[in-house]
């Protein structure tokens, strides 16, 4: 059951088979269904979520109660919110999933727990950070130097099962355009 994530730790940092299997016993399994949220705005985040299967979306209310996506997790990726993670104050975004999703969650104090016990692990959580932060960094230079067809034509070739998966709302939302923007500028490529 945790045969992709033990894959990507093994490819991520040296560590021994006893070692791998105590940190995969710390990981346990959570069901979403679709639509169903594994964080809301105001909660505290303590947890950290590896997705197995599915998918997520990250997205903030405004005071008018609209909602802004700013990222979509896939699998074999990590999700949480490092804000409310780290600092134990409540989450100002919402993580939702799209997709029915299987993930594996590990609590922050098992992870804290982790990382003084086998400090490799350490190494291991800070390339995940790592790697989260070179993509939302990607995404704000996409979204700053780029039209809305650029950035809808860079997901049709990088990530095109957000094309064929996510609704269209919310993958607007995620371009920072109109759902009928969207619409016109899918009949326009196509």
């Amino acid at each position: 059951m945790k045969n992709e994530l033990r894959e990507l730790i093994k490819n991520t940092i040296s560590i021994s088979e006893e070692d791998l299997d105590f940190m995969l016993s710390l990981f346990k399994p959570l069901m979403l269904d679709e639509e169903a949220c594994f964080l809301e705005a105001g909660k505290r985040c303590n947890h950290v979520a590896f997705i197995r299967s599915g998918l997520l979306r990250i997205f903030y209310l405004n005071a008018k109660g609209e909602q802004t996506t700013c990222y979509f997790a896939l699998p074999t990726q990590f999700v949480t919110s490092f804000a409310s993670l780290t600092s134990g104050k409540p989450s100002t975004e919402n993580i939702q999933a799209i997709l029915a999703s299987e993930l594996l969650i590990i609590h922050k104090e098992d992870l804290e727990m982790l990382y003084k016990k086998i400090p490799s692990t350490q190494e291991f959580g800070r390339k995940a950070a790592e790697d989260l932060t070179v993509v939302m960094e990607k995404r704000i230079a996409l979204f700053l130097n780029n039209s809305a067809e650029e950035r809808y034509r860079f997901l049709m070739e990088n990530n095109p099962i957000l094309i064929q998966k996510v609704p269209l709302q919310y993958l607007a939302s995620y371009l920072g355009i109109t759902p009928q923007h969207l619409s016109r500028l899918r009949k326009k490529i196509t």
